[in-house]
């Protein structure tokens, strides 16, 4: 309840309380295909974009950082402080425990455990402020798409803090603006020390938005964001590497990144009730350390650009199937592209390959959800999704399984299925199980160094509370 009253008078949704980190289920098998590795999700409203993109700390971003900090107080803290807020804090934890498999292998038990703390203090009808605390620990084993495949991982930790300023011009207009850090953590053995791992990064980000509501089920939103995608433990010896890796990944810092995003997403009614959301994003980005490989393998002055455009649509309805049953669907299509000006140089085969990062793909999804029961605790709730994706390298050309380089450039499909179901034991408390199941093809037959032809599952079962 109160998450509904704080989502209510703040015209926003728990998606829109700040950034979240996560994997999108199409990211590449290569280092540097602005990255499966930490794909960046900004939701905006109910819209999640996924921008691929890779990430020590250096001078040129503090300013940025602190000048954003200033605009969100000085907009939106000093004036409103003199009036006494009301509070209003939503917490939301879960537990699960459960197993992971990976083509075939399963791994122990393990558990996983999540809590966001959100206290949110509305001053007025046109000024709250929303501060987040997040935490997520994943103690089942894990592959995770990092710097050129999927790398098993023992356990994972992600912790996040946010603050959102959300003004109400007026009736119709919406003003936020946010600030946020992010890290998360990776051990491949259970012994190893947590905040030492090569691929450990942090996130620094800030943005603004402006929406135009006219109604419940019609607005449009525009919205910058900057981020900073630091790795730093990541050092890349040449004297280290092996033959087979790219030339363009030797040395220290080449992940870490900086992110402009634009983005512009809007809310429409259309016919039988059908709702659509459409969001686009434009967002150019660049390395601070990585230089372009040239076809003689030598690393030339020009530094790494990348520009990435995505767009998705996602049409929901719901429907009243019987007195006690509502059936929620949707259904999602989403496009992107990524454009670099980064090559690749195998000094294995002394193999230059020109515009190597470049790549269209397109996704599908379907999402149904069915709630059964009209109780005061809430009703059951059974899930089910299907993701599909598809991702072709322009310019990549595939191997077979000795290494040799052939004509056809290098495609790799996607699909996943999630299960789940819920049930109420309280207005706060819930049961849950959740079981997925995912698989990646790719026509690429080699896979001395990185995972192309795979299949993973996982189930889990454990209990959500939310205040």
């Amino acid at each position: 309840m109160k998450q509904q009253q704080l989502y209510k008078s703040l015209g926003s949704n728990p998606n829109h309380l700040g950034y979240r980190l996560c994997r999108h289920t199409g990211e590449s098998r290569y280092p540097g295909d602005a990255k499966g590795v930490i794909p960046e999700c900004l939701n905006r409203g109910s819209i999640k974009f996924w921008i691929p993109a890779f990430a020590g700390m250096t001078k040129g971003w503090i300013p940025a950082f602190a000048g954003m900090t200033g605009l969100l107080l000085g907009l939106g803290v000093f004036a409103p402080l003199f009036a006494g807020p009301t509070y209003i804090p939503v917490i939301s934890g879960q537990f699960y425990t459960g197993q992971y498999y990976f083509e075939g292998e399963k791994s122990g038990l393990g558990g996983n455990a999540g809590l966001t703390f959100v206290p949110a203090l509305r001053y007025s009808n046109r000024f709250s402020l929303i501060p987040t605390f997040e935490s997520f620990y994943r103690g089942t084993r894990s592959a995770e798409e990092l710097a050129g495949g999927s790398t098993l991982f023992q356990d994972t930790w992600e912790n996040g803090v946010s603050l959102k300023g959300v003004h109400g011009l007026s009736r119709e207009w919406k003003f936020r603006e946010n600030v946020g850090f992010k890290s998360k953590w990776f051990r491949e053995t259970s012994d190893e020390k947590w905040n030492k791992g090569l691929y450990d990064y942090r996130i620094y980000n800030g943005g603004l938005e402006l929406e135009r509501q006219w109604s419940k089920n019609l607005s449009l939103a525009g919205g910058y964001d900057f981020s900073y995608l630091q790795f730093p433990n990541y050092s890349s010896l040449e004297s280290d590497q092996s033959g087979d890796l790219a030339r363009e990944y030797a040395g220290d810092h080449v992940l870490n990144e900086y992110i402009h995003l634009v983005s512009l997403r809007s809310v429409t009614p259309f016919y039988w009730g059908v709702r659509n959301r459409i969001s686009l994003i434009y967002s150019p980005r660049s390395y601070t350390d990585q230089h372009v490989a040239k076809a003689t393998g030598l690393l030339g002055s020009e530094k790494r650009e990348d520009t990435f455009l995505g767009g998705t649509l996602d049409v929901e309805r719901s429907f009243r199937t019987s007195q006690n049953t509502t059936l929620f669907g949707s259904l999602q299509y989403g496009y992107s592209q990524l454009g670099s000006n980064q090559n690749h140089y195998d000094a294995r085969q002394t193999m230059f390959i020109g515009d190597f990062y470049n790549y269209a793909q397109n996704q599908v999804g379907l999402q149904l959800t069915l709630a059964v029961g009209r109780s005061e605790a809430g009703p059951m709730a059974f899930e089910t999704g299907y993701i599909y994706s598809r991702r072709d390298y322009s310019d990549r050309p595939k191997q077979d399984a000795d290494g040799a380089y052939l004509t056809d450039k290098v495609y790799i499909t996607e699909t996943y299925l999630n299960l789940g179901f819920s049930y109420p034991l309280s207005k706060n408390f819930r049961l849950r199980a959740i079981s997925n199941f995912g698989r990646s093809k790719s026509n690429n037959e080699y896979e001395t160094l990185y995972r192309y032809n795979y299949s993973n599952a996982n189930y889990q079962f454990g209990f959500v509370y939310d205040y």
